[in-house]
């Protein structure tokens, strides 16, 4: 359980970091722009 918290949140940072650096958004459920640059 404690791998796979791990693996979710190094991948997290990494897509998160590719979309801040390219100052792109992607939509949520709703489909309104989520605010990426928001360390959460």
């Amino acid at each position: 359980m404690g791998l796979c918290l791990l693996v979710y949140t190094l991948a997290q940072r990494q897509v998160r970091a590719a979309l801040k650096e390219s100052k792109s958004t992607i939509k949520n459920q709703l489909g309104k722009a989520t605010d990426l640059f928001s360390d959460s």
